[in-house]
């Protein structure tokens, strides 16, 4: 895990790191200002006006930036700031892993440290991370990607109003998304129990192709959504101008009505817990 990998890290990263942070900590102070370190673990964006692109450097590192939007894309390690994102929307190449809907990070086990910490990933729909849950976790793999099948705990509830938000930060940012085929959700899957329904979809043509509001005899309220009459296929995109779907396959219902799944916000603050 990261915090076990620091020998295999080279010293060329690290010393990059320290004379890019000396020069313009010197820069700063020529120009008669203290420039703030800001402490990071684990890898993250790197924000536009600081050149773009992902930090690879895995252990706790410190940087002269603060991050962006950090309230709903990183939560606090031990004083570190610890991403929580998609990182593959910023340009990730490396390890990669499909999730769908939301679930909890134990970034103790991602960071490899002995602070328990459960925090909680907001994001609607396929989405990425550069990890996998650990072994034991209440995860079901279906599809090509993680569902999270466990009972969502109180702090999950309570953070929601706060840091659901963050699929409004992806919304401008153009990049693949995963595409996961399922013949039905799990069962215990979250989305299916924290989610609250909106009105039914009617559909009176053939074949209807909706994006946002649609008024001619459909309504839809969900972000992106596609319905086939007739073809056991319901494709729900989920993320505003972000690629990726969740298609599920239906051998019964594919007449008449759809239900889709749509968000009702918690209430309250942020707040910690094991799942």
């Amino acid at each position: 895990m990261v915090r076990t990998r620091l020998a295999i890290l080279t010293l060329a990263s690290l010393a990059g790191v320290a004379a890019a942070t000396s020069a313009a900590t010197d820069a700063a102070a020529g120009k008669g200002r203290k420039l703030q370190q800001v402490k990071f673990v684990g890898i993250h964006p790197i924000p536009k006006a600081e050149g773009g692109g992902v930090c690879h450097i895995e252990v706790p590192h410190v940087h002269i930036y603060a991050p962006a939007d950090a309230k709903v894309q990183y939560r606090v390690h031990e004083g570190e700031y610890f991403f929580v994102g998609d990182p593959v929307a910023y340009g990730w190449e490396g390890p990669k892993y499909a999730y769908n809907g939301h679930h909890p990070i134990h970034v103790d086990v991602v960071v490899d440290d002995d602070d328990p910490q459960v925090e909680y990933c907001y994001l609607d729909g396929p989405h990425y991370h550069a990890y996998a849950p650990p072994e034991g976790a209440s995860f079901e793999l279906q599809g090509g990607a993680y569902w999270f099948v466990g009972e969502p705990p109180q702090a999950y509830l309570d953070g929601r109003a706060e840091l659901d938000p963050i699929d409004v930060v992806y919304q401008p940012i153009s990049y693949e998304r995963p595409t996961v085929v399922v013949e039905a959700p799990p069962p215990a899957w979250i989305g299916l129990h924290v989610h609250a329904e909106v009105p039914a979809v009617v559909v009176e043509e053939p074949v209807v192709h909706a994006r946002g509001h649609v008024h001619a005899g459909v309504e839809v309220v969900a972000p992106s959504l596609t319905v086939e009459v007739g073809v056991p296929v319901v494709e729900i995109g989920i993320g505003g101008h972000v690629g990726g779907a969740v298609i599920i396959h239906d051998e019964h219902h594919h007449h008449g009505k759809y239900k889709v799944k749509g968000k009702r916000k918690g209430h309250g603050k942020r707040g910690r817990g094991r799942w």
